[in-house]
């Protein structure tokens, strides 16, 4: 009998080794690019997000901005754009960006209006250079900047005046519309004042033509007189966070105002919104984009916004000054023809292996409200 012997062959000691580098080289290489990718996708993502929050704040910073002055201080008087504040004996400094209940929103404290030889005045535009929180020191403090404009939404154009008192008006509906009586587009009826939504609400604050403003403390329903078809008594008492009541004060006030009926006045309900950076209570940590709209309560536009900063563009009778960062000597920000926004930057919520991404905006913004002064130049001696 033939036994047959076979050779059982295997890897040897050197292809087994081979075939393990080939091996983690291509797993390397695997790993690689996953990590690629899943990089790839968590910018993609982190930078739609931030292109998201990006439209909402430079969509409504620019809205609010362009219209600056419209059908208020921009329209009472275009010598001005201003109206003065309380002052004198037994005043006290008006301040602002304010709620129905507090005015501490920048850096946990007020702010002061911006004055003219000692005496406060409201601006169409008011610049806040500096005044915001500190997000990055390399940068510096931000800054804020507010804008007002009249409410078309509310038609007080639409209602007889009768100044009561320092503290009170009395606003009645005629039953035949005046010629003053100008409605929004597509409303047919005039608002009463105290409509759900709509009306006036505590902290709403009322322009008088250019000689006084006051805060909506209350609105109380009233009898009519005859050929009238609504009556409200609006009171504006003492004690507003931003001091802007102080019927006692003789100037600046609302005590400037002729007692009785008036076929003059006119008033408008004044849209006051302020822009500032906060840190989020959430986390204490992320940076936002906050807007505030006096008597309201302020609301977050955009979370991870680090840096906001503007310059202005102002003219001093024929002579114009471009991308002040501060008013120059002499200019007072009813010169102000053009807003800057020098900086809008925002960055990626999370931060990535390389840090954080980032988006910033540099674009100008035309108070087109307020360029007539380009036409007819004006001077700052007198504001």
């Amino acid at each position: 009998m033939r036994h047959e012997h076979h050779k059982l062959s295997g890897f040897t000691l050197v292809e087994l080794m081979v075939s393990m580098s080939i091996g983690l080289v291509l797993l390397a290489s695997a790993l690689t690019m996953y990590r690629q990718a899943v990089n790839a996708t968590w910018i993609a993502s982190q930078r739609s997000e931030m292109q998201q929050d990006f439209r909402a704040a430079a969509n409504l910073l620019q809205r609010d901005i362009s219209m600056a002055g419209s059908g208020g201080l921009g329209q009472q008087g275009l010598a001005s754009n201003s109206v003065g504040l309380p002052t004198g004996t037994g005043s006290v400094v008006p301040v602002y960006p304010c709620s129905s209940t507090s005015c501490n929103y920048i850096n946990g404290a007020p702010v002061a209006y911006p004055t003219v030889t000692t005496a406060p005045y409201l601006y169409s535009i008011i610049p806040g250079p500096n005044l915001g929180i500190t997000v990055s020191a390399a940068e510096g403090p931000t800054d804020i900047i507010t804008v007002s404009y009249a409410d078309a939404t509310l038609a007080l154009n639409c209602y007889a005046i009768t100044v009561v008192a320092a503290n009170q008006v009395l606003f009645q509906l005629p039953t035949s519309p005046s010629a003053t009586c100008v409605l929004p587009t597509g409303v047919s009826t005039v608002p009463l004042l105290n409509a759900a939504g709509i009306g006036l609400q505590v902290g709403d604050y009322i322009l008088f033509g250019q000689s006084a403003a006051g805060i909506v403390t209350n609105v109380i329903p009233a009898t009519p007189a005859a050929g009238y078809t609504a009556a409200y008594t609006v009171m504006f008492d003492t004690g507003d966070p931003g001091h802007i009541n102080q019927p006692g004060v003789a100037t600046g006030s609302m005590k400037a105002l002729p007692v009785g009926p008036s076929t003059s006045l006119s008033a408008v309900r004044l849209m006051m919104i302020t822009y500032y950076l906060d840190i989020s209570p959430t986390d204490g940590v992320t940076p936002r984009l906050m807007r505030i709209q006096a008597g309201k309560s302020p609301m977050p536009v955009a979370e991870n916004v680090a840096l906001l900063k503007f310059s202005y563009d102002v003219d001093n009778n024929g002579t114009v000054t471009a991308n002040a960062s501060t008013m120059p000597s002499g200019v007072t920000p009813n010169m102000i023809k053009k807003v800057n926004i020098i900086h809008l930057s925002m960055r990626s919520q999370l931060k990535g292996t390389s840090g954080y991404q980032g988006l910033d905006l540099q674009t100008s913004v035309s108070a087109r409200n307020l360029t007539m002064g380009q036409e007819y130049p004006i001077s700052g001696s007198a504001y």
